[in-house]
């Protein structure tokens, strides 16, 4: 029996397409996405020039072998694949993730659809913190033990070291998420927006930018994580 998405919905800016099995939680995907959409677009100075697809998969293969990787790692709960974004089911939701994870899923892929429409190539640390900043779609609690294992046994990665292109296991395995978020919150509590932005467009510019070199910003961010992920 072939796998269909029988189902449909449009809402101002985003359409969704669904099985049964997701009736009773598609409304709260719609206002999620619909709620972070003005939010979103007007700070990082960027709209979709048409509706956006976003797709819910009840059974978990079946978003893996929809994003291509049919093989792929069970912690996945969403992505973007021919233009569309794609997430697990919040009603069947991945190893280790809960419902509201994988609702806040479809606003991190949105946030990296309006990233990659200001600049397709930034390193994958930056562009993942700012969506995972931005949707919140992972635990607090466990973003704050991870940095804090890391700061305590002083294995702090770099930006290089989450740098790691298309490989996403190699960043997820180096807790990629949870210090990324930290340094998209460092860069935009110190610097600010607006210098976010512009470090998206040029994302090796860190002299011009934030007046510092790469690895002085660095060091400014370990100061940063002690002073406020330590306790």
């Amino acid at each position: 029996m072939t796998y269909t998405l029988n189902l449909s919905r449009e809402t101002d800016h985003f359409t969704l397409r669904f099985t049964d099995h997701d009736k009773e939680c598609i409304d709260e995907v719609f206002e999620v996405l619909e709620s972070s959409y003005n939010r979103i677009t007007s700070v990082f100075k960027e709209k979709l020039e048409e509706k956006l697809i976003v797709e819910v998969y009840s059974e978990h293969k079946e978003l893996l072998t929809a994003l291509g990787f049919p093989n792929g790692p069970d912690w996945i709960r969403g992505g973007i694949g021919a233009g569309k974004i794609l997430i697990a089911s919040p009603l069947n939701p991945p190893p280790g993730s809960q419902f509201d994870n994988v609702v806040n899923t479809a606003v991190h892929e949105f946030v990296h659809k309006i990233i990659d429409k200001i600049n397709a190539d930034t390193p994958r640390w930056l562009n993942e913190g700012i969506a995972s900043f931005e949707a919140k779609d992972n635990s607090e609690n466990w973003i704050r033990k991870t940095v804090k294992h890391g700061i305590d046994t002083s294995e702090i990665p770099t930006f290089d070291d989450l740098d790691t292109g298309n490989d996403f296991q190699t960043f997820f395995n180096g807790n990629g998420y949870q210090f990324s978020y930290t340094m998209v919150e460092f860069i935009v509590s110190q610097f600010g927006y607006d210098n976010l932005i512009e470090f998206i467009k040029e994302p090796t510019d860190f002299a011009g930018v934030f007046g510092a070199t790469k690895e002085q910003l660095q060091g400014q961010w370990v100061e940063y994580i002690k002073g406020n992920y330590s306790v």
